[in-house]
């Protein structure tokens, strides 16, 4: 057997025996290196680089030789000094040879010169061409080996920040605060980046403010910047950028003053929440892009975690607002009179609905002396709490005034108290009256509101509409109040109501209206007043079917008997 072939199966076996420890190919280059007799020999595998090898073994060369090589050009199969200066003069190779596995280059072997006078003849070649196969299958079971370990240690790197994202998640949500939730993440970023400096910036209607800071220098923990001006640059960070990398504006200086060199952006639902901005790392590494995904998990995290405590916080006001609300509505039922007073001749029935939680309509019936009845019916500009306040108000001014005067002028001292005492955009109507029940005679004042209407026994309807303007829109000098008498025979009805009755909607936008009114009070006429009273609230709610109601809804009827 040829002494070469000899050789290729020591080196074979030697290969076979461990192709990716360095001892292997340290004793297969020299195999290589007797067979061929040559002073020097080098292996070097491909890198990361285009056209860059790293050298992996060596026998012979220079302890200061270079640990790369550089070799851009086409291979071929066995090649001369394609880059021979490098090779020979940083080297003291002089033939680099391609190792290909599927055209694909894996490594070049460089030898260095001949130690006997001797040309490569086709025994060298042949002898070449079967190193070049072993080291192949060296080379790829090494560089095999070697992605599966640097794909473990990922992997075991991937699950560590899954672990301390899960960790810093569930710490984040069982903060307290904001205040809280600014300092985890300052000591996560500062822990896991090992950087000596870190901000976390917040945005607000009145700008951007640092929230928290650690390690800024003083003179940099103040953050002058409008909202207008940070929201522009925000709303363009999409992901972590180091901060040369922001757009040029305020914002970006403002980070650069304070020697921060990551931003990493803080948002919600396309909305910008404000800016984490991370100091360099005190190796002096620079962010790589597993950094910057950590980084941007870590933010999403924070984004969640404010995002839950500004939602409880909602809630918890929404629940506040409720239960003051409730009060409020109960205080507000109280002032309704409970029940109907017993009043000779005449029965009553009454109710108020308010479209809200509290309503603005106002209904009363106050004893006066000699056996007479204040009505009242009222209705306050607005809806909800503003209306209910200026309701409440009325309501006592009317149970202090009532009787005290005739009713033109009762009416008129609540003008006056209301024109001094609210806006100009605010005002009521009213329904004020007197009954004499011994008389059956009514004396009233109608202020702006929606007429009562007076049903005869025949059927004949008289609107109530004699009076004057509503409320609060004029002073004394300006508004002018006259009472009218009217009287009432057995059987007729007064009905009084808020527009919350007559202009009720239905679902196509059609108003319940008048006319609708009389007609449902006829079919009601000979009915006891709550009888009236449940069959005009029955045809209201059956007109408006499940269209919300856009007014309060109040009805008096008054029946004599």
């Amino acid at each position: 057997m040829p002494e070469s072939l000899l050789s290729l199966v020591e080196l074979t076996a030697t290969v076979a025996s461990g192709p990716d420890r360095p001892e292997t190919l340290d004793k297969a280059l020299a195999i290589v290196a007797r067979e061929l007799q040559v002073s020097r020999v080098a292996l070097f595998v491909r890198g990361d680089a285009e056209g860059t090898f790293v050298l992996r073994a060596s026998r012979g060369l220079a302890p200061e030789a270079p640990r790369s090589l550089c070799h851009p050009r086409p291979f071929e199969e066995l090649t001369g000094l394609v880059d021979g200066e490098e090779a020979r003069d940083r080297h003291g190779l002089v033939l680099l040879c391609p190792i290909q596995r599927r055209d694909r280059p894996l490594a070049l072997l460089g030898l260095g010169p001949r130690q006997i006078d001797r040309e490569y003849g086709d025994s060298e070649r042949a002898f070449l061409r079967g190193v070049f196969g072993c080291l192949a299958t060296a080379v790829a079971s090494g560089a095999t080996r070697e992605e599966l370990r640097r794909l473990s240690l990922q992997r075991a790197r991937d699950l560590v920040q899954l672990r301390d994202l899960l960790d810093v998640g569930r710490e984040l949500t069982l903060s307290a605060d904001e205040a809280a939730v600014h300092e985890r993440l300052a000591t996560v970023v500062m822990g896991h980046f090992v950087v000596s400096r870190c901000a976390v910036y917040r945005l607000a209607e009145d700008g951007l403010s640092l929230a928290h800071a650690r390690g800024l220098r003083r003179g940099s923990e103040s953050a002058p910047l409008s909202a207008e001006a940070a929201r522009a640059t925000l709303e363009g960070l999409e992901a972590p950028r180091p901060v040369a990398e922001v757009p040029e504006g305020a914002l970006r200086t403002l980070l650069l003053d304070a020697r921060l060199s990551l931003a990493v952006p803080l948002a919600a639902r396309e909305r910008s929440l404000g800016l984490l901005a991370i100091g360099e790392r005190s190796s002096g590494t620079p962010f790589t892009d597993e950094d910057l995904g950590f980084a941007q998990a870590l933010a999403r995290q924070a984004v969640t975690a404010l995002e839950n405590l500004r939602l409880h916080k909602v809630r918890e006001e929404k629940q506040q607002q409720d239960r003051e609300l409730q009060v409020a509505r109960e205080i507000q039922e109280k002032l309704f009179p409970s029940p109907a007073p017993q009043v000779p001749g005449f029965e009553l029935a009454a109710v108020s609905r308010p479209c809200r939680e509290v309503g603005g309509d106002l209904y009363d019936w106050i004893p006066l002396d000699g056996g007479r009845l204040a009505l009242v019916v009222a209705d306050v500009s607005g809806k909800g709490t503003p209306a209910s306040l200026l309701m409440a108000s009325v309501h006592a001014s009317a149970r202090a005034l009532a009787g005290t005067a005739p009713p033109e002028q009762v009416v008129a001292r609540l003008n006056r108290f209301l024109f001094a005492s609210t806006q100009t955009n605010r005002y009521v109507t009213c329904f004020y009256a007197e009954l004499d029940p011994a008389s059956r005679r009514l004396w009233y004042v109608n202020a702006g509101h929606v007429p009562p209407f007076q049903l005869g026994k025949d059927g004949s309807l008289n609107r109530l509409a004699v009076g004057g303007p509503a409320l609060g829109l004029f002073d004394e000098t300006a508004a002018e109040f006259e009472a009218h008498e009217t009287t009432f025979e057995s059987g007729e009805l007064l009905v009084m109501v808020s527009d919350g009755v007559t202009e009720a909607m239905s679902n196509d936008g059609g108003e319940f209206g008048d006319e609708r009114l009389a007609e449902v009070l006829r079919q009601a006429a000979g009915r006891p007043a709550a009888q009236v009273l449940q069959a005009v609230v029955s045809a209201v709610e059956e007109w408006r079917a499940d269209a919300r109601p856009n007014d309060d809804l109040t009805t008096l009827v008054l029946r004599a008997v």
